[in-house]
């Protein structure tokens, strides 16, 4: 299932409505056992030049997935088409005529989300089956393997022994029709995901498989590492914890909400995720699968709550949903809550517009006691006070955005819908610049910064390693402060 290949292409060197009190608010918390929280810092150590590790979606538990060393050398600059792209220049006619319609380009070429960087190697999901190692310094692709399905999970590298392992999960967001009938049964557990599923351990030199655990939905959310043990919740109603050597179920948690979107996060030994039908936020203890808490937010609208990545920094998680707000219209909501007991802290309707397809809710990223996510629904970036969501500035680009913003103080960087990357003052939210790439937008995958370049990938199968100084060229306010 690795195959070494050669790279198919030579890499190429507001305003919006805001609503800042809240509404009349029931939320349901239970809390199913006491539990001691214990545990390492949320972000592990770190080598001098890259992660030596990567345990989680965006690299850490707040979202912020950046890494840097003045010392080291400055970030490398390329563009590379993964086997499948959609071709430079391809025309809208083409592509719908090719692909059906833009939308489902990324479930058959794109690369889902953030990638993970470790040891000098960009390791790059694709929904076209195959996992990439890629060279970080020329683009150069060293090695694939296939998984038989789409992979939407950020590779996890780790390992104790001095031998890591690449960790990543198979599988789609479609319902088989006896599933899909379940939603009109009142305490129905469905199961999300067809075809062949599972979580893969991979060789990190060459790619080949080491282990595989097959599980019966779909494994799309990002798995977290943490003591030797890899946790997951998948598309059939369970949180799963797999000795990460040998992939031996070590327990199994029922919680059935299918986990669909929602990678996992961790504060302490608590692991956090949230799942659909019904919509509610788990926090599951690391070491025995035991549930410690859930809650479910009163009024939240189709799948949204399963649809974003929860952050967590302190003792504060935040995530993003959607209410119902009239015909085809929605309210975006950020909320805070306490990642110790489940309780919810606060609550921000951000605004009210559109309801957008799929993926409806932007991913949080946190950094100094600040949030900072956009919203697809008003079409807006914000940052919020992490402690009590008050709203600190917003500012409306008038596209869509979902993934997860990097900040580097004096910047945030966010990757939006129509394929510009936009440059804030993350003070202020001013616009400096407004990066465009050129080959596809950018939908829930996050933006990696690791040694002064950001790496992404592209709803069009397209990687880019940019480097930061070409990204703040001509903005005179002095380099990133790591």
């Amino acid at each position: 299932m690795s195959d070494r290949v050669a790279p198919s292409l030579v890499p190429v060197i507001v305003t919006a409505l805001l609503f800042s009190g809240c509404s009349h608010y029931s939320p349901v918390a239970s809390r199913i056992a006491p539990t001691t929280i214990t545990g390492a810092p949320m972000v592990p150590p770190l080598n001098p030049h890259d992660p030596g590790r990567w345990l989680m979606y965006g690299l850490n538990s707040a979202h912020n997935a950046v890494f840097g060393n003045a010392g080291y050398r400055k970030g490398a600059g390329w563009i590379l088409a993964l086997p499948g792209a959609v071709p430079a220049g391809a025309q809208q006619v083409w592509i719908k005529k090719t692909y059906a319609n833009i939308t489902s380009v990324r479930d058959l070429v794109g690369v889902p989300v953030g990638v993970s960087v470790v040891q000098g190697i960009v390791y790059t999901p694709d929904d076209n089956g195959y996992l990439y190692a890629v060279d970080a310094t020329t683009g150069r692709i060293l090695w694939r393997f296939n998984a038989r399905n789409q992979i939407m999970t950020t590779p996890l590298v780790a390992g104790g022994d001095g031998k890591p392992l690449i960790y990543i999960g198979g599988g789609n967001s479609t319902f088989s029709y006896s599933q899909a009938v379940k939603f009109g049964q009142r305490n129905s557990s469905v199961v999300r995901g067809t075809d062949i599923s599972g979580i893969y351990a991979l060789n990190t030199a060459t790619g080949r498989l080491v282990w595989s655990y097959p599980t019966r939905g779909e494994d799309m959310p990002t798995p977290v590492y943490y003591q030797g043990r890899i946790i997951f919740g998948n598309g059939d109603g369970h949180v799963y914890g797999l000795d990460a050597r040998t992939g031996k179920l070590l327990w199994k948690s029922q919680i059935r909400s299918f986990v669909s979107m929602s990678s996992a996060t961790r504060y302490r030994n608590l692991i956090i995720m949230a799942a659909t039908h019904p919509n509610g936020l788990y926090a599951v203890d690391a070491r025995t699968g035991r549930r410690v808490w859930s809650t479910y937010p009163a009024g939240v609208f189709s799948s949204s709550m399963g649809d974003c990545a929860p952050a967590v920094s302190g003792n504060i998680v935040v995530t993003q949903y959607e209410m119902a707000a009239g015909q085809g219209r929605a309210a975006s909501v950020e909320v805070g809550f306490d990642a110790r007991n489940g309780r919810i802290l606060w609550r921000r309707v951000l605004g009210v517009g559109p309801v957008p397809p799929r993926n409806k809710d932007a991913v949080p990223a946190i950094s100094g006691g600040v949030l900072y996510t956009g919203s697809p629904v008003t079409e807006t970036a914000y940052a919020l006070n992490l402690r009590n969501g008050r709203i600190l500035w917003h500012t409306q680009i008038k596209v869509k955005m979902k993934a997860a913003p990097t900040i580097i103080k004096p910047y945030v960087f966010l990757p939006a819908a129509n394929g510009n990357i936009f440059v804030l003052n993350c003070a202020t939210g001013n616009v400096w610049r407004v990066y465009k790439t050129g080959h596809g937008g950018f939908g829930p995958q996050n933006a990696v910064v690791v040694n002064h370049a950001l790496i992404i990938g592209s709803n069009f199968g397209w990687l880019y390693s940019i480097p930061l100084s070409q990204l703040t060229a001509g903005i005179a306010v002095g380099p990133p402060h790591y």
